[in-house]
């Protein structure tokens, strides 16, 4: 990974769930501070997410937010204005998952109303169907066996799609990752900071030029020696590693880096 510099240009982009948003409540109280201090150094804060974007929308006018993001684990990044697609159409993944339901045990999202899905996420109504706004991704409530699921995305690769472990559910979308899309948010200019804390996290750490994993409830969950980790969980561990990094990079003096 790059070393980073005083003064450094920098991007930060980060996951949402057990990220910068607590695993259980969703509250992000903790991290208030630093968002406040981004804005300040005039930092981009993109968020890139298995959320949809109906759910960062919601989520975008209460935190102050105007920078790029990616939903729904890198299908589609919103740039100044424009959407930008690497997944592909959600009908085309139920119509493969279909042919799949006779081999392996689980249920999605297009199969349960928008009260399962509230008690599968503790969201509230509003929120959980935001969360089914989708159209790039499912995600599926694993019920069958590990070996099971390595067969599942074996034969999903086959058909052209990718498999990916979330925090409570394994996503099936189209071949892409939450890495693709930085391509169009790096320069030489300025460095990637990423924060993420689950294995669809993990190309996105690994493309960054530092990759920060959050502690889950089970402890650090996401190899590498590279990565940096904090011992807190959420939006505590979020405040934890990124105010000692802004602290090291500007000073209180710094003036806004654009």
């Amino acid at each position: 990974m790059i070393q980073l510099q005083p003064g450094q240009k920098l991007i930060v982009v980060t996951d949402l769930d057990g990220t910068l948003l607590d695993h259980d409540t969703y509250c992000l109280d903790e991290a208030l501070p630093v968002l406040q201090r981004l804005r300040d150094l005039a930092i981009p804060l993109v968020i890139n997410t298995s959320k949809t974007r109906a759910e960062w929308l919601a989520l975008e006018t209460k935190l102050k937010l105007n920078a790029p993001f990616i939903v729904e684990n890198g299908s589609a990044l919103y740039l100044d204005g424009e959407e930008i697609l690497f997944g592909v159409p959600r009908p085309e993944i139920l119509k493969k998952l279909n042919s799949l339901r006779s081999r392996y045990d689980f249920v999605g999202y297009a199969d349960v109303d928008v009260t399962t899905v509230m008690k599968w996420t503790g969201l509230d109504r509003g929120a959980a169907m935001q969360s089914r706004e989708r159209f790039f991704s499912e995600p599926l409530l694993w019920k069958d066996s590990e070996e099971q699921a390595a067969a599942f995305s074996e034969e999903i690769r086959q058909v052209g799609l990718t498999t990916l472990w979330g925090g409570r559910f394994l996503h099936v979308l189209g071949q892409t990752d939450k890495a693709k899309p930085l391509s169009y948010l790096e320069s030489p200019e300025k460095r990637i900071v990423a924060l993420g804390d689950r294995p669809n996290d993990l190309a996105m750490l690994e493309r960054a030029d530092l990759g920060i994993v959050i502690a889950t409830s089970e402890g650090s969950s996401l190899p590498g020696h590279h990565f940096l980790r904090s011992s807190l969980t959420g939006p505590r561990g979020w405040a934890e590693m990124m105010n000692p990094l802004l602290d090291q990079l500007f000073s209180q003096n710094s003036t806004p880096h654009g």
